[in-house]
C-alpha cells in the first residue's frame, strides 16, 4: 500500500512539473515591438554610415587601380624603349602609341579626327557635360579632346597632348555613362612630367591642388588638382561619397 502511494505521489509531482512548464510564458506583443522598434533604430544610425564607408572604399579603389594601370603603362613603355618623352609625338598621336599598353573596349579617336560613335565616349556634342569640382560650372573639357579609350572595366582614359609637349592623363572612374562626371568625384587627371607620372596637384605638376581642388572656386579648371589629395588623403572619398547619391 506504501508503495501504491508513493507511486501516486511520484505520478502527480510529474505532472505538477509539467504544469509549470506549460504554464511559462513568453514574450509578449509590446515586448516585441519595442524589441523591433530598437532594432530599426539602430539600423536608421547604423545603415548610412556603413553604405557611405562602402562607397568611400569603392572610390578609392577605383581611384587606385586605375592610376597603378595608367602607371604600369608608361612604365612597360619605358621597359621597350618607346618613348614617353610628350615632344617626340605629334598633336593627337600619343594616346595611340600608349594604347598598346592597356586593354581596351574602344578607341573612340579625337575630337580633331572625329570621335567614334560609341555609347560610352564622350564627346563635345554629348548630351551630358563634365563638371568642375562646384559641381555647377562646365569643365574645361579642351583638355580632354587628344584622344580617348574605354577601358574593358568601363573605366574612360582622356588624353591631353598639345604642341606644347605635355601629357595629362584624365580617368573617369566610373565611365562616362555613370554619374556625377566631376573633377574631383569620380573624374582625376594625372601629369606626366620628367620621366614620371605624378598626381595633377602634387609638386611639380601644372595645376596646385590648393587653388584647383576649390569648392569655393567656379573657376573651369576646378577639380583638376585634387588627384593629389585622394592619392594622400586616406579620408578624401569619404567627404565625396557623403555627398554621393
Amino acid at each position: 500500500m506504501s508503495i501504491e502511494i508513493l507511486t501516486g505521489q511520484i505520478n502527480i509531482d510529474r505532472f505538477r512539473v509539467g504544469a509549470r512548464n506549460d504554464n511559462k510564458k513568453g514574450f509578449t506583443l509590446a515586448e516585441v515591438l519595442i524589441t523591433l522598434g530598437i532594432i530599426g533604430v539602430v539600423a536608421a544610425l547604423t545603415i548610412p554610415s556603413l553604405m557611405t564607408a562602402y562607397k568611400a572604399h569603392r572610390y578609392r579603389s577605383q581611384f587606385l587601380k586605375s592610376y597603378s594601370i595608367v602607371q604600369q603603362a608608361f612604365r612597360q613603355m619605358e621597359a621597350e624603349d618607346v618613348s614617353t618623352d610628350p615632344t617626340s609625338y605629334g598633336l593627337d598621336s600619343f594616346y595611340k602609341t600608349f594604347s598598346r599598353y592597356v586593354k581596351t573596349l574602344a578607341d573612340c579617336g579625337t575630337n580633331a579626327k572625329g570621335m567614334k560613335a560609341y555609347p560610352q565616349c564622350y564627346t563635345k556634342t554629348s548630351p551630358k557635360a563634365y563638371k568642375a569640382y562646384d559641381g555647377k560650372t562646365k569643365a574645361y573639357t579642351e583638355v580632354f579632346d587628344d584622344g580617348q579609350l574605354v577601358l574593358i572595366d568601363g573605366t574612360n582614359l582622356l588624353f591631353e597632348n598639345p604642341s606644347n609637349a605635355r601629357v595629362f592623363v584624365h580617368v573617369d572612374l566610373n565611365g562616362f555613362l555613370n554619374p556625377p562626371n566631376r573633377w574631383g568625384y569620380d573624374l582625376f587627371t594625372f601629369h606626366f612630367v620628367d620621366g614620371e607620372l605624378r598626381t595633377m596637384g602634387s609638386s611639380g605638376t601644372l595645376y596646385s591642388a590648393a587653388t584647383y581642388c576649390n569648392p569655393a572656386s567656379t573657376n573651369q579648371y576646378n577639380g583638376i588638382g585634387c588627384a593629389h589629395y585622394a592619392k594622400n588623403n586616406t579620408d578624401y572619398f569619404k567627404k565625396i561619397a557623403k555627398q554621393l547619391k
